[in-house]
């Protein structure tokens, strides 16, 4: 049975309202975590090796496992194939459409913001410049689990796939690719374009979980 329209319309109002949160949170991560000596001293800490200009990997067991996972997340073909996935698992277009445009959403958003972001030196003892924020890959795999979501609304399809997004974010950190503020923004850029895309869809006459 359709959804009510005043249902629909509700719903969407409250991805709205979420996107803004999220999108709020995001330009507070980067404020306080690139813009500060609080959240850089925060940062730096947690990749010590890193940020004094040796090695950026960190002597784990895991190094290897997590550069091939990062390389796996890197891989276009792959990001294709689990694209194509997504379309054939949805059972309507626009839904596709949404959720194919979360992942290349973010995956532009990711690198536009690696771009746009100065990382300022405020003389924070072991702070580098180098401007990580925020991770692509993270980015990539928050929003591969966020269009699943949007074309298989289920609780159980969110519980590998977090799985999945807290590996690839451990494996980031371990590679010393990036630090825990570009994982907390990738994962929130992907999370402003779903709720857009889920408000967007809410508008729709068949219901986001039909």
């Amino acid at each position: 049975m359709p959804t009510p329209v005043l249902d629909r319309t509700s719903t969407g109002r409250r991805f709205l309202v979420a996107a803004v949160v999220c999108l709020f949170a995001l330009g507070l991560t980067c404020a306080v975590f690139v813009g500060t000596p609080f959240g850089q001293a925060f940062d730096s800490a947690l990749l010590p090796l890193s940020e004094r200009g040796a090695s950026y990997e960190q002597d784990s067991a895991l190094l290897e496992p997590a550069k091939a996972v990062l390389s796996v997340f890197g891989d276009r073909v792959v990001l294709a194939v689990v694209l194509l996935v997504v379309v054939l698992l949805s059972r309507r277009l626009w839904t596709s459409v949404a959720a194919v445009g979360v992942v290349l959403g973010s995956v532009a958003t990711a690198r536009v913001l690696k771009e746009v972001v100065v990382r300022p030196d405020l003389d924070v003892v072991g702070s580098s410049t180098h401007n990580s924020f925020p991770s692509g890959h993270v980015a990539v795999a928050t929003a591969l689990l966020l269009a699943f979501a949007l074309v298989l609304p289920r609780w159980w399809v969110l519980v590998p796939g977090a799985v999945v997004v807290v590996v690839v974010a451990a494996s980031t950190m371990i590679t010393g690719w990036h630090r825990l503020s570009d994982l907390v923004g990738g994962a929130l850029v992907a999370a402003v374009l779903y709720c857009l895309a889920a408000t967007a869809l809410a508008d729709d006459p068949a219901p986001v979980d039909s």
